[in-house]
């Protein structure tokens, strides 16, 4: 019953937009089965370009997020290196900005017109033209890049955490320098792992829809989530969701083929095994008179991921208009942008994304508790399929998602009038977030002993009560950190609310994304130093509580 349930939810966005791709005219009014929108798509010049840009952000993207990821895990990880816990620190305050909020707040930085450095270089130095301009693929790719680190960085954490030093050591002892030996060792072991980030990467890039519609537009540039978005919301004339469809499944396609070969990776890569049953003690590589060197390179790093970004949303928030720092400047600092939030933004954008993020990650953590339970307590044939399954709308984008749920909700709009409402938002999230759902609460329910439940149902109990009253407490730890992470990525996730949202259910996001295009550049910094700030609370509050409550539930002996 769960494996059909999670089959019709997850594949039925999937099949749709197929459907769409085959039909023209609008949601339940579609003509007859049709290749019209693939001869539109296929034919056309701009789709090539389409492709070439997609392509090639991917791979700057890509480019970016490695140029930063892989020397800040090996120094943490392998070295001797000072601050190390602050550094992971602010390696997870990171994520909590939000991709739309640092590309925004780069363009304050480095927009050619009004960009701040590009300003200040140009008095200080008498330019007539600015240097920078993040309004082409390598800014859009810098940008993205940027906000990538953080995820590249834990997923290649373990991998460098679990390399045995005697390699290190035995290259040391016949003389090979330490960068040689980084080169030579340390990233040929890795190969697997960074391989592994990298499909992910690019999975990523072929699918996010923030920083290429933010830098790119301006330019004309469109990827391929651009133009799908565009499709479907049109400045003029009637969306094509055909068109949408079509462009759609070369993203699908795209995305289908890269989980493959993510799986067949991690699958070939006990090839590269390099902790065995043999013990050793890890020892930090000494960094020496390179040691602060190291430091600065990470907080160039955080400069661009953190400060700089944070920073310039609050200088522009406190001013009428944006302008270089200065003493005339600070006498026009003023709260006005924070103080007219109720007027222009209300209570309703704030309530709406309250509900986002309390119903979306405990629908998502429900469904995964339940089939993580299948895929590692059962024998049940499926349970490979159902895993599967569970993964699939991680390789799904979610422009994608919400276009194929917008169409659905559209078509059968008086059976299920959900269409417009808050509620189809948190659906498309929940559903979305699944696949990160099962992955750790899979991971957690591998570490329980089964004889821990055989002993409940050994007393009488049902399975229910068994997973409700013994399972479920256990990998409590894991049930708050999926509800928190995914409760995370709905709050900072803009692209499907965008899709999906109506007048009254917009989110703090869609609203911030609305006003910038209206150009309210200090009531839209305002706000995403208040978005900021509330997740970090948040974030702070929530996990200050589960804490305490651990500490404070008595061990059952």
């Amino acid at each position: 019953m769960v494996t059909l349930l999670v089959g019709l939810v997850v594949c039925i966005p999937v099949i749709t937009v197929f459907l769409m791709s085959l039909r023209t005219g609008l949601p339940g009014r579609s003509g007859p089965l049709t290749i019209k929108n693939f001869q539109e798509v296929f034919l056309d010049p701009f789709t090539y370009q389409v492709l070439l840009n997609t392509a090639l952000f991917a791979l700057g993207t890509i480019v970016f997020t490695l140029l930063f990821a892989v020397p800040i895990v090996w120094l943490l990880t392998r070295t001797d290196l000072p601050y190390r816990k602050t550094i992971y620190v602010l390696m997870t305050a990171g994520i909590l900005i939000p991709t739309f909020l640092r590309t925004i707040a780069w363009i304050l930085l480095l927009s050619p017109k009004i960009g701040l450095i590009n300003q200040l270089i140009m008095e200080l130095l008498g330019l007539e033209n600015p240097p920078f301009s993040l309004y082409n693929i390598p800014g859009m790719a810098f940008v993205q890049g940027i906000s990538l680190v953080p995820a590249a960085f834990f997923m290649l954490s373990a991998a460098y955490s679990a390399m045995d030093p005697s390699l290190e050591e035995a290259a040391y002892a016949s003389g090979v320098s330490k960068l040689r030996t980084f080169l030579k060792i340390n990233l040929p072991i890795t190969v697997p792992a960074i391989a592994a980030v990298m499909i992910y990467l690019l999975m990523t890039a072929f699918s996010v829809f923030e920083a290429p519609a933010i830098l790119g537009l301006p330019a004309d540039i469109y990827v391929l989530s651009s133009v799908i978005y565009f499709a479907i919301t049109p400045q003029v004339g009637l969306p094509d969701y055909g068109l949408a469809g079509a462009y759609g499944l070369i993203m699908l396609v795209t995305g289908v083929a890269a989980s493959v070969l993510y799986f067949r990776i991690v699958r070939e890569s006990r090839k590269y095994v390099v902790v065995t049953g043999r013990g050793y003690r890890p020892k930090r590589i000494e960094l020496g008179r390179y040691r602060y060197l190291a430091v600065a390179f990470i907080l160039l790093y955080f400069a661009f991921e953190i400060f700089m970004p944070f920073a310039v949303l609050v200088w522009a928030s406190l001013l009428p208009y944006l302008q270089v720092p200065s003493m005339a400047a600070l006498s026009k600092v003023t709260l006005a942008a924070y103080q007219s939030i109720p007027e222009y933004a209300g209570l309703r954008p704030f309530m709406n994304t309250f509900i986002l993020i309390g119903l979306a990650p405990a629908v998502a953590i429900a469904v995964s508790i339940a089939i993580s339970w299948i895929v590692v307590r059962t024998r049940y044939r499926i349970r490979g399929l159902l895993d599967g399954l569970a993964f699939l709308p991680h390789a799904v984008p979610h422009i994608l998602f919400a276009v194929a749920l917008s169409f659905l909700a559209l078509v059968y709009r008086t059976a299920l009038p959900i269409y417009g409402t808050i509620f189809i938002i948190v659906f498309a999230h929940a559903i979305s977030f699944i696949s990160y759902g099962t992955r750790v609460m899979n991971s957690a329910m591998i570490q329980i002993d089964p004889e821990l439940e055989e002993a409940g149902r050994a007393c009488g109990a049902s399975t229910p009560r068994v997973v409700g009253r013994i399972t479920i407490p256990l990998v409590a730890a894991a049930v708050f950190n999926g509800w928190l992470w995914i409760a995370l990525l709905s709050y900072r996730e803009v692209t499907m609310a965008l899709v999906l949202y109506s007048p009254g259910s917009e989110v703090i996001s869609t609203l911030i994304w609305k006003m910038w295009t209206s150009a309210y550049v200090s009531q839209v910094s305002a706000l995403g130093v208040v978005m900021i700030l509330i997740v970090l609370a948040l974030v702070l509050v929530l996990r200050t509580v589960f804490v305490r409550a651990q500490m404070g539930t008595p061990m059952q002996g």
